[in-house]
């Protein structure tokens, strides 16, 4: 009798939807996990259990009971706080994937930053602000060491949570966003800021071998600090530039001897140069919805393929993409406290270049911030053969979403 193979996707959001339907299109048994108990993908899942990302002993448990019934072949987390678990499991399971250490290194911004910078690859000038180090302990002069402005970022964190800029020399600013920062991690990073253009790139480590898979840019958004509006594929830059985003990612990912997974680049170009600021051991979350050729996230249908061994993971990825381009926009409010009411406007679906609208939030739920990172209203997903069509389309899909909130 043949033991049915089975993937543990860890985190149910609604970003991760083309990710997981291109593991349940390979007929392989999904086990789904997340900290809520009705998370979006939860009604496509084969099993469901409410596990918080971080809890390494209930993933264990977890892995042992459904070793019991299936051969567990893969496992993935969709964000940072995730990486742990993942890692215990593959480890435990003899699953292909990241070990303990190059994952300590991932999710540690200043060690991979002192990895890259001592092997040449450039990146942001930073310093290290350690915890236990008061405001007053710290040396004063590090605000004429960078070049105004400068970011302060934890060490460990994700999703841009805590990271804040400072843009004059003002140390009770300065004092101010080290206390902000430090609310999502004791050690921070203070970095140069480089005002550039955002870009990412994707791609999968098959037996220590380098695929590129996806290009992204990433638009800002001017009335939030720190938060991208929308995100569009593949990347207006050229080739050659793109080519090069793909090649750091690989050398710093062969610096800590990864040899299997996703992994996804950010970098930062300015005046012709590129700098990587920093690696996540994943797809990025929000990406996943725009990741797409020919309807399908093939990224993570070549890691899949590649962990069954049902398919030829080189042939997934080299099928060519689907000409046009994909973006995922995001609907904010400028409101806080309780929702009252969400108010979406009909013509939203007769845009003929959108998808998708994914609204995050529902009546009850509380917005606490007018900019945090975590208060987006909707996803917008759309695709066109015109760049410049879906964005106009997704900014007037983001105008026909409003939200009533009550204190």
């Amino acid at each position: 009798m043949t033991i049915p193979k089975a993937f543990i996707y860890i985190g149910g959001s609604y970003p991760q939807i083309r990710a997981f339907e291109a593991i349940k299109n390979l007929g392989i048994t999904t086990i789904l996990t997340d900290r809520s108990p009705n998370p979006p993908l939860k009604s496509l899942a084969d099993h469901f259990f409410q596990i918080d990302a971080t809890d390494v002993e209930a993933f264990i448990r977890l892995g042992d009971d459904i070793s019991e019934k299936f051969d567990l072949i893969g496992v993935y987390p969709i964000e940072d706080y995730a990486v742990l678990s993942a890692t215990a499991l593959a480890e435990k399971f003899k699953i292909p994937y990241f070990d303990k250490f190059t994952a300590h290194i991932f999710l540690n911004k200043y060690e991979s930053h002192s990895v890259w910078t001592s092997n040449g690859i450039s990146t942001p000038d930073s310093i290290l602000i350690k915890s236990g180090l008061n405001f007053v302990d710290l040396d004063t002069d590090i605000l004429t060491k960078l070049t105004l402005p400068i970011i302060i970022k934890p060490v460990t964190s994700w999703g841009s949570q805590g990271v804040n800029v400072l843009y004059e020399n003002d140390q009770y600013e300065f004092s101010r966003l080290i206390t902000m920062s430090r609310r999502f991690s004791d050690d921070l990073i203070v970095q140069e800021y480089i005002n550039g253009t955002i870009h990412n790139v994707d791609g999968v480590f098959l037996k220590n071998i380098y695929y590129p898979c996806n290009s992204y840019d990433r638009l800002p958004n001017p009335r939030f600090q720190n938060v991208t509006s929308t995100i569009l594929e593949p990347s207006e830059l050229e080739n050659d530039i793109i080519d090069e985003m793909h090649f750091v990612l690989k050398k710093a990912c062969n610096l800590i001897g990864l040899e299997n997974g996703p992994v996804t680049g950010d970098f930062v170009f300015l005046d012709e140069d590129l700098y990587l600021l920093e690696i996540s051991p994943h797809f990025h979350s929000v990406h996943q919805t725009s990741m797409r050729m020919n309807g399908t996230h093939y990224p993570m249908k070549s890691w899949i393929a590649y962990l069954s061994g049902c398919l030829n993971p080189q042939n997934i990825l080299k099928e060519p993409h689907l000409p046009g381009t994909s973006g995922l926009s995001s609907a904010w409010s400028d409101a806080t406290g309780g929702i009252s009411k969400i108010l979406i406007d009909n013509r939203i679906y007769e845009n003929s270049l959108i998808e998708d609208v994914h609204i995050r939030n529902q009546k009850g739920d509380k917005l606490a911030t007018n900019d945090g990172i975590l208060n987006c209203i909707a996803l917008i997903w759309g695709f066109s053969e015109d760049r410049n069509a879906l964005l106009t389309s997704m900014d007037e899909a983001s105008q026909l979403i409003k939200v009533e909130t009550v204190e």
